[in-house]
C-alpha cells in the first residue's frame, strides 16, 4: 500500500524532479552507509533508489537511459551484498551517482552545455571499472 502511494506521488513529478528525488536518496545512502547503525535504512534506500529508477524510465530523455540502467544494476548489486566492506566505497559511489543525476537533470550549477562537468566525467571514468569489479568480487565471494 505504501509503495503504491509513493508511486502515485512520484509519477506526478517532472522527470527532472524524479531524478532529483533519486539523487536525494543516493545522497542519503552516501551519508549513512559508513555507519552500521543505519544498515537497515541504507539497504531499504538502495532498493528504493532502484525502484524509483524503474518508475522514471518512461519520462527521462533517451540519452540518459543507459546511465540509468547502469545505476540501476549497480544499486541492486549493492543491495544484494549489503552490508559490505569497505563501506566507504559505497558512500563515495552513491555520492558520485547523486551528483551525476543532478547533472543529468540540469539541477547542478556549473555544468557545460553537454550536461557534464569535467570533474563528473573523469570521476565516472575512474569509478565505473573499480566499483563494478569490487561489487562482482563481493558477490562471488559471498
Amino acid at each position: 500500500m505504501e509503495r503504491q502511494s509513493l508511486y502515485e506521488r512520484f509519477k506526478l513529478l517532472s522527470w527532472q524532479q524524479q531524478i532529483g528525488n533519486i539523487a536525494s536518496t543516493l545522497a542519503n545512502i552516501s551519508r549513512y552507509a559508513d555507519s552500521p547503525a543505519y544498515d537497515e535504512l541504507t539497504k531499504l534506500s538502495l532498493r528504493e533508489a532502484a525502484l524509483a529508477i524503474d518508475w522514471c524510465v518512461p519520462n527521462v530523455p533517451q540519452q540518459f537511459l543507459l546511465d540509468l540502467a547502469m545505476m540501476h544494476r549497480e544499486l541492486l548489486a549493492w543491495w544484494q551484498v549489503f552490508p559490505v566492506e569497505p563501506r566507504s566505497l559505497l558512500s563515495l559511489h552513491t555520492r558520485h551517482q547523486s551528483d551525476r543525476l543532478l547533472v543529468m537533470a540540469g539541477l547542478m550549477i556549473g555544468v557545460n552545455s553537454d550536461l557534464q562537468s569535467s570533474d563528473v566525467v573523469s570521476e565516472t571514468n575512474r569509478l565505473r571499472g573499480v566499483d563494478i569489479l569490487i561489487v562482482k568480487e563481493t558477490v562471488v565471494s559471498a
